[in-house]
């Protein structure tokens, strides 16, 4: 899908697909913003642009050279961005923009929230250019990775409210509100799905930094003596802040990944504890019942009638004398 903005005098106008591409004059768009497009919606972009559209291989390039360069008088510049987060399918996308002219050229293969709430901004202005769009469209993304950085965030305090919001005491009876061994292993793994997610808003991050960065040597469509350097400053600190804050994330989700993998190693000891106190219990019992029950001719009060029951005291005694130390030393 094409779609393609102009400038009037009667204002900003959008035509979305190819119907009324030859009405349009070339010198009035400012805009084309390419959504999954097809063979002749990118040839009518090269022949209005003059340059060679990036298939979505070449989008995908990791090298710095294939994201960001200057080829037929025009700026390539191609970043990442973290899609679909409030789906269970969260995707990493790739967004290019292309400075040429007085025009601005957007290749997507992803529906963007911010390109939609941003379109619909700017139909309701009188008058824009290439250098408004393109800031505002910076600004937009960066505002959303905001909101997806707040997103984690609220995330993490719920997981860390989860895990560490009860107290936790040797009493066995105000035990009952701790998180078991099930919960603490459902919050790992959402620890896992969080981090993994901050890994890659992380990694967003730092692409549309360098696209910044780079966009700032381009000169301004209004003023040829000017660049972008100056106007995409407050998005350059504002990038450099999410960093930070992703950096903190990452860093708390460390400290809880830890946490929560001691928590489960207190709850499998206090498990392991519980089979070593019954072994140590009935052992002596064992032993005293070993003994009378040994098959020799004279055993100690085997011909008298309160044998059996003295035995038994025996090993009654045997069972609770460990428990009664246990309990003084404070093992349970």
């Amino acid at each position: 899908m094409i779609r393609i903005y102009t400038q009037s005098a009667q204002g900003i106008s959008r035509m979305v697909g190819l119907d009324h591409d030859h009405d349009i004059p070339k010198e009035a768009i400012f805009w084309l913003d390419l959504l999954t497009p097809d063979a002749d919606e990118l040839r009518y972009a090269e022949e209005i642009c003059e340059i060679a559209m990036p298939t979505q291989d070449d989008m995908r390039e990791i090298e710095a050279t294939s994201r960001l360069y200057y080829e037929d008088d025009a700026r390539f510049m191609t970043t990442t961005v973290l899609s679909r987060v409030e789906t269970d399918t969260p995707t990493i996308s790739e967004i290019t923009f292309i400075l040429k002219g007085n025009t601005l050229i957007t290749v997507r293969h992803t529906d963007s929230y911010s390109f939609r709430v941003f379109s619909h901004s700017l139909l309701r202005k009188n008058d824009t250019n290439r250098d408004l769009v393109f800031i505002g469209l910076i600004e937009a993304l960066v505002d959303r990775q905001a909101d997806v950085l707040e997103r984690f965030g609220t995330e993490l305090d719920t997981l860390s409210k989860k895990v560490f919001g009860k107290r936790r005491t040797r009493n066995s009876s105000l035990r009952d509100n701790d998180p078991d061994t099930e919960d603490l292993r459902d919050a790992l793994e959402e620890l896992g799905r969080v981090g993994d997610l901050i890994t890659r808003q992380r990694d967003a991050l730092v692409n549309l930094l360098r696209l910044i960065t780079y966009a700032g040597n381009e000169s301004s469509c209004l003023n040829s003596a000017e660049n972008l350097y100056t106007p995409l400053r407050p998005a350059m600190r504002d990038v450099n802040s999410l960093s930070e804050y992703a950096s903190f994330l990452s860093n708390k989700i460390n400290f809880m990944l830890d946490a929560v993998l001691g928590l489960i190693n207190i709850e499998q000891n206090d498990i392991v504890k519980v089979f070593t106190i019954t072994s140590v219990v009935f052992l002596p019992p064992t032993l005293i019942a070993s003994v009378f029950g040994m098959n020799y001719k004279y055993i100690p009060f085997l011909d008298t009638v309160w044998g059996f029951w003295f035995s038994l005291l025996l090993m009654l005694i045997a069972a609770v004398l460990p428990l009664v130390i246990f309990k003084i030393k404070r093992y349970i």
